[in-house]
């Protein structure tokens, strides 16, 4: 089976804005490198983090997806008919904590950081975003993947490698 852990848990986006990152890192600075490149764009990446913008004013859905291998397209499988997301983007993210953090989470384990069981190392990386702009903040009730909630965020990872370093660690002195 190619997904090997699940965590789901609610954010409550500040200026509709979250962020989820490596707590061993400093989440301001990700975040500053993030932003330089979030634009327009529903996601940016730091070195170590993903920043996504969500457009309602509420809480959102979070699903982190640690897998085996890298994921197929979205909406491709017969588990997700009609499940396309709103928006994606793909890239890596260097995680030498082996964990994944959020300060805007609902859930105070979250801000701690949730242990990943593959560890620390460098990790292929895919966010989508659901539910965007339904009428009321609700989706269907037979919308994919997340029913009846608001708006959602599943981030898929996948390791590429053991190995993992902060930004500092590229730092000559």
């Amino acid at each position: 089976m190619p997904v090997v852990f699940e965590y789901s848990f609610t954010v409550n986006p500040q200026y509709g804005l979250f962020t989820i990152f490596d707590p061993t890192c400093d989440e301001g600075e990700n975040f500053a490198a993030a932003h330089r490149t979030l634009g327009y764009g529903y996601f940016a990446w730091g070195p170590n983090a993903v920043v996504a913008r969500a457009m309602g004013a509420g809480t959102a859905s979070v699903v982190v997806e640690v897998r085996d291998d890298p994921p197929g397209p979205p909406g491709e499988t017969p588990s997700s008919p009609g499940g396309r997301p709103d928006g994606t983007a793909t890239a890596e993210l260097a995680l030498p904590g082996g964990r994944f953090s959020s300060i805007q989470a609902l859930e105070s384990a979250v801000h701690l950081g949730v242990d990943l069981p593959t560890g620390a190392g460098t990790y292929g990386a895919r966010i989508a975003a659901y539910n965007r702009g339904i009428s009321g903040g609700f989706a269907p009730e037979d919308a994919w993947p997340f029913p009846g909630r608001f708006e959602a965020f599943r981030l898929q990872l996948w390791k590429t490698s053991g190995e993992a370093s902060r930004p500092d660690d590229d730092v000559d002195g």
